[in-house]
């Protein structure tokens, strides 16, 4: 098991602040932990973009989710010249009005790759407090500290409950040395790469797309649900079982396969799949706002957060991201 990340969720923009937090979460020193992240609240309406970027400090190996808007804010083409100035934040928009989607859209059309991993819309009733960035942020009340995990090879090894139990130890520990509130675990069952999640639908249901993959990742959902129940962990954020694409080995497999198609991708998320997440998709707007339609209908089914990082990609069958490498482009039918 690893943290996947300890995640900070301050809530009022503040540099002195700002400059603190880092200052103690480098002062945390754990071998389990992965990522070390700030979550900032949703964005004030008076205050502009660039000005949050003036709040964090310079080279520092701390990632920020630092903008988070709704979907009629005119700021959103503020996003990515802010994403450019620092690989280190994220960004996130929350859509909940059908009257935005074509604008949502050509916004997620207009993403170059690299920038693309790092900003997602989600379809919820509110912004969402959650370790996982994007879309994390500290729509809180107090100063708060969470955790997301990695554990895909636990749960292989039967080690779920033991890894939940570990973690949350680890949270409570870390949020007494912050004298931060703990809030608790996204738990989350998400991969990377070779600790891939794709695996662990295979092992109970066959070859990922084929008939019984949904109703194993539901029981997935159940299961981790249950044993973190058990440990009397507080479950927070999306808190289910994670596809994104392009940090799954299995799934990039798949998609190159052409047995995960676009399709097959969007059933999994009906059923209780975060959503459509790290995405190499052919740019094409109309696709793009039919998908955001599709995912609306999804999102409002399943009455969960649905997030969506679509990778804009043009005239190939792979793109190349800095950081993932070589992804395929899903198929569309």
């Amino acid at each position: 098991m690893k943290i996947r990340a300890l995640t900070l969720f301050l809530t009022d923009i503040n540099k002195n602040k700002v400059e603190d937090y880092v200052n103690k979460l480098e002062i945390i020193k754990d071998e389990r932990i992965w990522t070390k992240r700030i979550a900032f609240p949703p964005t004030p309406s008076n205050i502009s973009l660039d000005k949050l970027g003036d709040l964090l400090p310079e080279n520092k190996d701390i990632l920020f989710s630092l903008i988070h808007v709704k979907s009629n804010d005119q700021r959103i083409k503020e996003i990515p010249s802010i994403l450019k100035t620092n690989s280190n934040i994220y960004a996130s928009i929350l859509l909940k009005r059908i009257e935005d989607v074509k604008d949502i859209s050509n916004f997620l059309y207009s993403l170059d790759p690299e920038l693309s991993t790092r900003v997602a819309v989600l379809i919820y009733d509110d912004f969402l407090v959650t370790p996982y960035f994007p879309v994390g942020s500290a729509n809180t009340i107090l100063d708060s500290l969470a955790i997301s995990l990695l554990y895909a090879n636990d749960y292989l090894e039967g080690k779920v409950s033991k890894s939940l139990y570990e973690a949350n130890q680890l949270g409570t520990k870390f949020s007494k040395l912050l004298n931060l509130k703990y809030i608790g675990i996204d738990i989350s069952l998400s991969p990377w790469m070779n600790e891939s999640v794709a695996e662990i639908i295979e092992k109970k249901s066959g070859k990922i797309f084929s008939p019984g993959n949904i109703y194993t990742v539901l029981e997935l959902n159940k299961e981790i649900f249950n044993e973190a129940w058990k440990q009397k962990i507080n479950p927070i954020g999306f808190s289910e079982t994670m596809l994104p694409v392009a940090e799954d080995s299995l799934l990039i497999k798949r998609v190159e396969e052409g047995n995960l198609r676009l399709p097959h991708l969007q059933q999994l998320t009906f059923v209780c799949v975060a959503g459509l997440d790290m995405v190499a998709i052919t740019r094409d707007k109309d696709l793009y706002f039919k998908i955001l339609l599709d995912s609306i209908a999804i999102q409002f089914n399943k009455r969960r957060p649905y997030g969506i990082r679509i990778i804009p990609s043009t005239g190939s069958d792979y793109i190349f991201v800095n950081g993932y490498g070589k992804i395929p482009v899903i198929k569309i039918v």
